[in-house]
């Protein structure tokens, strides 16, 4: 059967459609995976977790530079088992590529920054309702000793969030950048075949 040939437009077109697709995909499974992560994590509250801001960011990372790699070559492989594109077209095709890539990265460290303020700013307002709940039941003085508490439990869950989030994000932004040569190798290699 011979290929159907198509413009770097198009081709680029198709790639990003069909990288969002299994993206979509592949994001609904790791968040399953990380909802069932955290339910087997949440029987170990009783003990410092500090390690696991640190881990488990690490191991989401390492996960989703994984991910990101086979997304790509899904994506690039669909394009071209049918279609084929001229060698010429390779130059305007990684340059769109990697807008988009970029924009990614953009758009992810975006969201992640965002998530994290809405979290402190959640934990904020609890930490506040809580002590107005208080004022109803306790001395002043105990009440002193309780938000001395909760604000040094804050401080370090900000910090935790705060190392976490940073992690993400770098570790997000490198997968992306990876995917730019990658993505390169996976053009030429399907629109050969």
């Amino acid at each position: 059967m011979e290929k159907k040939d198509i413009t770097a437009q198009t081709t680029v077109r198709a790639i990003i459609t069909g990288f969002v697709s299994y993206g979509t995909i592949s994001v609904f499974i790791m968040l399953c995976l990380y909802a069932v992560l955290e339910n087997l994590l949440s029987n170990f509250k009783g003990t410092s977790t500090t390690g696991l801001y640190i881990t488990i960011p690490l191991m989401a990372v390492i996960l989703l530079f994984l991910v990101l790699h086979l997304v790509c070559k899904l994506s690039t492989y669909d394009v071209f088992k049918k279609c084929k594109t001229n060698i010429d077209n390779y130059k305007t095709i990684n340059k769109f590529m990697n807008i988009f890539f970029i924009a990614c990265i953009i758009v992810v460290i975006f969201i992640f920054t965002q998530l994290l303020n809405l979290n402190l700013k959640f934990q904020l307002a609890s930490m506040e309702y809580s002590l107005m709940q208080y004022e109803n039941v306790f001395s002043e003085g105990h009440i002193t000793m309780l938000h001395e508490k909760m604000r040094s439990q804050f401080n370090a869950s900000k910090i935790n969030l705060t190392i976490s989030t940073t992690i993400l994000s770098i570790g997000t932004a490198l997968s992306f950048l990876s995917l730019i040569p990658y993505q390169r190798k996976m053009i030429t290699k399907y629109n050969e075949v």
